[in-house]
């Protein structure tokens, strides 16, 4: 009995130190944290590469020959899904940059010949339109503004900053560079992932349970489960959810005839990707891009978009997503509300897996709980 309370009581002094320590020294820890961090994050970003496309290879897989048992079908369907996934994501990518990029300069290109012309004209309705005030008539006559020499100006100026931009094409560069290479690793490594990934699982498996209790592995394994399937679900609940929205999007524009619709339709779709207010970055972009050329028709698309919106949000996507993961709608949109306030646009796509996670998580607690509580019915003998 002594040797046993002493051993918790060494156990827990040495606890006590180590936070002792931790909180003396707060800022060189979290100096090594963030080093650790910044030195990981190909790593890291590898793991979530390899995560994305499991989910879009382990249907492949399911496409490639499944009942076929020939060895050259066995050996190369891991390497062939695996390929077929990454291309297939890099491909979408493309695709949507080829539609919306080149119409986005477009846009800039007419708004840049367009605005001193438009300005002026607004002027000019001021100045015929304002005989009503003589004194404000008298204002706006004797101003004499050029707005050919303001668009100038102001093209100045930007130019002026830009040469300060410029000054630091060095760190620019590197940073570049940089980006670049920790892409490189982290997609090098993701395939390294994919090609091992049940080797890894059983590894990290087996050490799990020789250095857990039969107990906390047990809940750790469930709790695994229920992370990767709410992480699953949404991934693949979205994307539908996005590629219906933007279908729609496309084929809706297409009949009213407005400009723009494959691209704008690539866009929304793309947008759409963030968790209910995604769509509506993609109708402000959209609309923008209309407003160039035709004011009348981005009101109608706006119209559109937000008539669409409505059934999508009550219709669509409580079906497609919302039975995926779960979660009931309000806490979906209380996930992406705390989600963006943490973490911007990462956060709001993290935080709505997550928090349907903790739900399914809490909800069987509780369930469990409840069964423990009751009262067992008393079998009398006869």
């Amino acid at each position: 009995m002594k040797d046993l309370a002493y051993k918790k009581f060494l156990k827990y002094g040495i606890t006590v130190a180590i936070l002792v320590l931790i909180v003396m020294n707060f800022p060189a820890v979290v100096g090594g944290v963030n080093t650790l961090l910044s030195v990981a994050y190909p790593l890291t970003l590898g793991c979530v590469i390899a995560y994305i496309l499991n989910i879009l290879m382990v249907r492949l897989e399911k496409l490639y020959f499944p009942k076929s048992k020939k060895k050259i079908v066995i050996k190369t369907r891991r390497a062939v899904c695996m390929v077929l996934s990454l291309t297939l994501l890099v491909l979408i990518v493309i695709f949507v940059m080829y539609l919306v990029i080149p119409q986005v300069v477009d846009c800039f290109v007419v708004i840049s010949k367009d605005v001193p012309v438009l300005l002026q004209k607004g002027w000019d309705f001021l100045v015929e339109n304002s005989d009503r005030i003589p004194a404000l008539q008298e204002s706006l006559t004797n101003m004499n503004l050029d707005w050919g020499g303001i668009i100038n100006k102001v093209t100045s100026g930007l130019m002026s900053g830009t040469k300060g931009i410029l000054s630091s094409a060095t760190t620019i560069v590197g940073s570049f560079f940089g980006a670049v290479t920790n892409a490189v690793v982290a997609l090098i490594f993701s395939m390294y992932v994919l090609a091992c990934k049940e080797e890894l699982a059983g590894n990290i498996n087996r050490v799990m349970k020789a250095f857990m209790k039969p107990t906390i592995y047990d809940k750790t394994i469930y709790v695994l489960d229920v992370v990767h399937n709410s992480f699953s679900n949404f991934f693949v609940g979205q994307a539908t959810e996005a590629v219906i929205l933007g279908t729609l999007c496309t084929i809706g524009m297409w009949i009213i005839k407005i400009p723009y619709a494959g691209p704008i339709g690539a866009l929304v779709g793309l947008t759409a990707l963030i968790p209910v207010f995604g769509g509506y970055i993609g109708a402000a972009l959209g609309a923008f891009m209309i407003l160039t050329v035709d004011p009348k028709l981005a009101l109608v698309f706006i119209i559109y978009l937000l008539i669409l919106q409505q059934l999508e949000g009550n219709l669509i996507y409580p079906r497609v997503v919302g039975s995926s993961i779960g979660l009931p709608g309000i806490w979906v949109l209380a996930a992406i509300m705390l989600g963006s306030g943490l973490g911007g646009v990462v956060g709001m796509l993290v935080g709505v897996p997550i928090s349907a996670a903790a739900y399914k998580l809490l909800k069987d607690a509780t369930k469990k709980k409840e069964e423990e509580c009751m009262p067992k019915k008393v079998v009398k003998k006869k």
